[in-house]
């Protein structure tokens, strides 16, 4: 059972992809944002250590981290991304690498382990990644989807963007491209997964 690693830049629809390799294909999914989020509740591991540098301003009413007050000190703000990255990363670092050593236990279960995630190689996760899954979208279908589902503003969205690895980085350095364009219809998207994992059993075998 391989662990491939599934990434891509915002609004290339990288959760689209992994709930269908679930729903279709059995496939198990590691949410890295959402291990995140849950480690910066309180009681979570990430929890003191993100006030400790931010502040007690980043708590609402509860005393628990709001996350969109963090993100509007930290944006635009290189140093202070870097500084939260490197208290919440090797956290949910080891929380991915528990679940996959967890998962490998149960392989007639799952038919691979999907690390869903945008900071693939920010974090590092290549190292321990069979194959990286690159979900590919035009950007100005990302820039649509992001518009309409999020409610963004292109400017906020070409900031975010910015910020992102490069289409390049990304083609140059993953070994599987999804395309997922806003022309390719749900049945489409199913071929091309299967196509690799089958690839991946035949190769395993």
């Amino acid at each position: 059972m391989k662990v491939i690693g599934l990434t891509g830049g915002i609004g290339s629809g990288k959760s689209r992809v992994a709930d269908l390799l679930q729903k279709e294909f059995l496939a198990y999914i590691i949410y890295t944002d959402d291990i995140a989020r849950d480690q910066m509740k309180k009681g979570g591991c990430s929890y003191e250590q993100v006030v400790k540098q931010f502040g007690t301003q980043i708590l609402d009413e509860n005393e628990e981290i709001n996350r969109a007050e963090l993100a509007r000190i930290i944006f635009q703000q290189e140093e202070l991304v870097k500084l939260l990255n490197s208290l919440t990363h090797p956290n949910v670092h080891q929380e991915v690498l528990h679940q996959i050593n967890v998962v490998k236990g149960k392989e007639k279960q799952y038919s691979a382990i999907i690390v869903e995630t945008a900071l693939l190689f920010e974090a590092g996760y290549q190292d321990f990644c069979d194959e990286i899954w690159y979900v590919h979208a035009p950007r100005l279908d990302r820039i649509k989807r992001l518009k309409e589902s999020r409610g963004y503003s292109e400017e906020k969205i070409e900031s975010i963007m910015k910020k992102q690895k490069s289409e390049d980085y990304f083609l140059r350095n993953s070994t599987v491209i999804i395309e997922n364009g806003n022309d390719i219809s749900p049945e489409e998207l199913k071929i091309q997964c299967e196509g690799y994992l089958k690839k991946n059993i035949k190769d395993d075998k």
